[in-house]
This record gives structure tokens, C-alpha cells and sequence, in this order.
């Protein structure tokens, strides 16, 4: 079955942009081969992020996620974002979400403005503070049985894996 190998994003200076996804998600750099522009890859969990660089600002459009499943890594990262000014409260009208599923989406800038979702699965387990500032995306936006069966972790655990045959 296929699967995501690496993602790559265009980042402002390759050092900065290592040491963010070191220092905020415990990233690795892992060794890469020279090409024309610097690059940096990162090794975040069992995927690799490609830190290319390519200064200027990034389209508002393209983001990716990475998952948090400790309550204490997720808000830690969350309380940094307030302090360091990170938050991303333009692209979606609000730096946090609960999904109609009950897990959460926050939204931050790396150290080249890109957008980085970060999720965690379950608001209701949260520091009452952050529950007290998160939208939901059922106050906006009408929900389906479709919608509301969404999950932002491991397709198993949603019922949602593909049979492998």
C-alpha cells in the first residue's frame, strides 16, 4: 500500500528552519544528498520533512500536520505558541479548533511563516483554559453524519482503514 514518504517545504534560511522542528517537535535532521539549493531533511516521527530553501513568502493555501498525542507535549507547544507570538490566526479565522469529532486543530507559523497544523485527539482532556478559547467548526459550518465521522489520527482508529488485499 503507499504511503506518505516526506513532504517538502520551502523554508527562508535551512539552519533556522532545522533548529525550529528540532527545538519545537523533536525533529532529527537526518543526512541528505547535495543538490543545487541548500536542503535540510528532518525526520518528524516516521515521516521525513524536506526543508528546502526558497525564500519568500508561502502560499496561505498548504500546511501540514503532525500529531500530538501527549497531553503535556500538546500544551507545552501551545502555551510556547502564545508566549513566541506563533499562533496562525488569519488563514482560518482562529488559531484552534474542536472538530465535530472532538479533536483539535491549532495552526502555527514555523520560523518561515509556513503553516503548521497541530493536532491532538481529544479537546475535552485539555488545560480548561485552551478548551475556553477553541472554536468548533460545528458552530460554523453545518455537519453531516459524513463530516462528523472525520479523523485527524491513524485511519484505524476512525474505522476508516482501506483492506489490504
Amino acid at each position: 500500500m503507499p504511503y506518505i514518504n516526506h513532504v517538502a517545504i520551502p523554508v527562508d534560511d535551512v539552519d533556522q528552519a532545522s533548529a525550529f522542528y528540532e527545538d519545537w517537535f523533536g525533529a532529527r535532521v537526518v543526512p541528505s544528498p547535495r543538490f543545487s539549493v541548500p536542503v535540510a531533511w528532518v525526520l518528524l516521527g516516521k515521516v521525513q520533512v524536506h526543508l528546502v530553501q526558497h525564500p519568500g513568502r508561502p502560499s496561505t493555501a498548504y500546511h501540514f500536520a503532525v500529531a500530538v498525542e501527549e497531553r503535556a507535549r500538546f500544551e507545552a507547544l501551545y502555551w510556547r505558541a502564545e508566549r513566541e507570538d506563533a499562533f496562525d490566526r488569519v488563514t482560518f479565522q482562529h488559531h484552534i479548533y474542536e472538530m465535530p469529532s472532538g479533536g483539535v486543530q491549532m495552526w502555527i507559523r514555523d520560523v518561515s511563516s509556513n503553516i503548521v497544523e497541530v493536532n491532538y485527539p481529544d479537546i475535552h482532556d485539555l488545560d480548561p483554559r485552551i478548551v475556553t478559547v477553541r472554536k468548533r467548526w460545528a458552530d460554523y459550518h453545518e455537519q453531516s453524519e459524513w463530516n462528523t465521522s472525520s479523523s485527524l489520527f491513524m485511519p484505524e482508529q476512525a474505522g476508516l482503514a482501506l483492506e489490504v488485499r
